[in-house]
């Protein structure tokens, strides 16, 4: 077998005339990405004739320019955990083991076409894949790049910016079927065009991105016919300014944390929503899609440090370029400085401290700024337990425009509940140490944890006083959980 492999070319497109200094890289993470598997036959890679062989399923795995085969699901079949039997009319229950596994023996009587336990496509004389794209190997490649400079502010030329796209010259797959005891044997060889992967990168990192799909432009070992067919795409993970002699004189900026309710910091508690700030954290903004929440959004990842020096990985809301919301893990411990550190790829960019504390109330406003009204309900339950709301908002207008609505106590015999919403308050050491005040006038809190259906939210009730003390119009709403103040909001008594 021949593996005639180019070098791989990289493309740093509109580097400008800046000098590159020596040592600074914008290093990305590669892999190689294939879809669409389907094997044509014929195949002798597991038989009966070969002792050590269980016919008519095999592992298979992949060499490429990408990485290493190994028994990890780099090219799976078809089969699935399903009873088949062969042309002889004896069956069994195959890949018992959960892999997805391919017919290595086609060529083999028992094995051969037509037969549709084998063959799921054309006419049962083709095995495709019944699963979508799969990963074949990962690596990092590190191009040189420029210091990042700029006239004034965050750095927006030189470094990661200076790099446009990623171009891999003639790429490969060596199919394997993989054996414990024995040599692997050697399938088939593919071999394709060379991928582009366009880049969206900013001085510090780039964005994830991949490269069109590229069929098989030839094939080797045997150069005919063709066993096998996948399609092959590049991917660029992520990609981080890297700078490890400390040739640039970059000036570093710490992130600063607060609440991502009140915007007070530096001090969170465990399971309660953050942010943190810093110009050129993110090449893109990506939002999380799912639950449980993503450690990785665009390519950013964070992890904190906590006062017993356990490293945690930090759940993520939102990634862009200047802002990154998050969820404190519940397993930091709750009390002592932490260090949280934000990585693009697996490279460190910036860190700040903050302070954990069993609790860090913090209550959300309409206009997202932590102050002025509050992001709340006003429940009205009457004598018959029915209950209607409102916002205590104008809901209808977008944050940094939104005022208060009146809240109308109504008659006599109807209690009015004020419903809040916060973060860092479900630490609490007991309702009791829960306070609560509307313009002055205590108010009994009925409730104060976990809203249930956000991750980290936390809900607050309280029962607004009804006493001719209290005043019309703005009123402030005063919040403590165990002694500790969260951030003033207001709402409107009518």
């Amino acid at each position: 077998m021949s593996l005639r492999l180019k070098a791989w070319r990289l493309l740093a497109v509109g580097m400008g005339c800046g000098a590159l200094l020596g040592g600074q890289v914008c290093r990305l993470s590669v892999a190689g990405l294939n879809q669409s598997r389907r094997v044509t036959g014929p195949v002798h890679a597991e038989c009966s004739d070969e002792i050590v062989h269980t016919p008519p399923f095999g592992n298979w795995g992949v060499t490429s320019n990408y990485g290493q085969k190994g028994d990890s699901h780099q090219f799976d079949g078809w089969c699935h955990d399903t009873r088949t039997c062969n042309s002889s009319g004896t069956c069994q229950v195959s890949c018992t083991s959960g892999w997805y596994e391919w017919n290595s023996c086609t060529d083999d009587a028992p094995y051969r076409p037509p037969n549709c336990s084998f063959y799921n496509a054309a006419n049962c004389t083709e095995q495709v894949t019944s699963i979508g794209v799969n990963v074949h190997g990962t690596r990092h490649v590190d191009i040189p790049v420029r210091c990042p400079s700029t006239a004034a502010g965050a750095p927006d030329q030189g470094g990661c910016s200076d790099v446009r796209a990623y171009t891999s010259d003639t790429n490969f797959m060596s199919l394997y079927e993989l054996d414990p005891a024995t040599p692997d044997d050697l399938v088939q060889t593919l071999y394709f065009p060379e991928t582009i992967v366009g880049l969206t990168c900013d001085a510090w990192g780039c964005a994830p991105a991949v490269s069109p799909w590229v069929a098989p432009s030839a094939y080797d070992s045997p150069k005919s016919p063709a066993k096998v067919y996948a399609e092959l795409a590049t991917v660029v993970n992520w990609g981080a300014f890297v700078d490890d002699n400390r040739v640039c004189n970059v000036p570093s900026t710490p992130v600063a944390y607060v609440s991502a309710a009140s915007y007070f910091g530096a001090v969170l508690a465990p399971g309660s929503i953050a942010s943190g700030f810093r110009t050129g954290l993110s090449a893109v903004t990506s939002s999380a899609e799912t639950v449980p929440l993503p450690t990785s959004l665009g390519g950013v990842s964070l992890q904190v440090t906590d006062s017993l020096r356990r490293v945690h990985s930090v759940p993520l809301f939102l990634v862009s370029p200047d802002q990154v919301n998050f969820l404190v893990p519940d397993g930091v411990a709750a009390l002592g400085l932490a260090v949280i550190t934000v990585y693009r790829g697996e490279v460190p960019l910036a860190s700040g401290n903050v302070q954990i504390n069993p609790v860090a109330p913090a209550l959300f406003s309409a206009n997202s700024d932590g102050r002025g009204v509050a992001a709340a309900l006003a429940v009205h339950v009457k004598p018959d337990g029915s209950q209607s709301w409102h916002y205590v908002f104008t809901p209808e207008v977008p944050p940094g425009s939104r005022s208060s609505t009146p809240i109308d106590m109504g008659p006599d015999n109807e209690t009015v509940f004020l419903v809040l919403f916060g973060t860092g308050i479900r630490g609490r050491s007991q309702l009791s140490a829960v306070r609560a005040a509307v313009a002055g006038v205590p108010a009994d809190v009925e409730y104060a944890g976990p809203q249930l259906d956000f991750v980290g939210l936390d809900q607050v009730n309280l029962r607004i006083p009804r006493t001719p003390a209290m005043p019309h119009g703005e009123v402030d709403v005063v919040f403590t959980v165990d002694e500790r103040p969260a951030n003033k909001v207001t709402v409107n008594m009518k």
